[in-house]
């Protein structure tokens, strides 16, 4: 189901924004280019996650992307063991889904539950390893994220709840994915402050 809704474009168009945000460094990176780099690619694929999901309403595939992302963050913020042992079980959660009876898309939903657990966690491994304000930004960036996944849930799996908890567990999504976004696109960048103490 396609949804090409102007409302639809303009939140695609500020994660694109919020995409460039996430490239710009004029002031130089707190951890090196490497962060940025995998900051980035994070960033690329929440802006293909979103138009696969938000306007071509391919939900599977969005979900996949979001694996992705979830992957390049917490690998960002911790290490290619966790990367690894996050990849697996995520793909164990799918086959396990599969060969119990569910869909592809709830399968792929499992296992997405299990990449958010380990870059949010991850997010909190890392903050000694980061400056202020980078590491509150980073905590809570994804503390936001994991917010927004938890208000999806709860509107596309109660669909017989109250109209009105529905429409409030929509808003909230939005209402916690920007701000999300806006602060992990800027999390690698060196803050202002950071230069005036050199």
């Amino acid at each position: 189901m396609v949804s090409m809704g102007i409302d639809n474009w303009v939140k695609v168009v500020v994660v694109a924004c919020f995409f460039i945000n996430s490239i710009y460094s004029k002031g130089g990176t707190v951890r090196g280019k490497r962060d940025q780099v995998l900051l980035i690619f994070a960033m690329a694929f929440t802006l293909i996650a979103d138009i696969f999901m938000v306007l071509l309403g391919m939900n599977a595939v969005g979900v996949l992307a979001f694996c992705i992302v979830q992957a390049l963050h917490n690998y960002r913020f911790t290490n290619k063991g966790r990367l690894i042992t996050q990849i697996a079980l995520g793909s164990i959660t799918i086959v396990v889904a599969l060969l119990s009876g569910f869909n592809l898309l709830f399968a792929l939903g499992g296992a997405y539950a299990v990449f958010l657990f380990f870059s949010v966690s991850g997010a909190f491994m890392a903050y000694p390893k980061y400056p202020a304000p980078n590491n509150l930004m980073i905590v809570l960036g994804m503390l936001l994220f994991m917010g927004c996944d938890i208000f999806v849930a709860i509107y596309y799996l109660g669909v017989d709840m109250d109209p009105e908890v529905r429409e409030f567990a929509f808003r909230a999504i939005w209402f916690c994915y920007f701000p999300s976004q806006a602060l992990l696109s800027s999390s690698a960048r060196r803050a202002k402050k950071h230069e005036d103490d050199e």
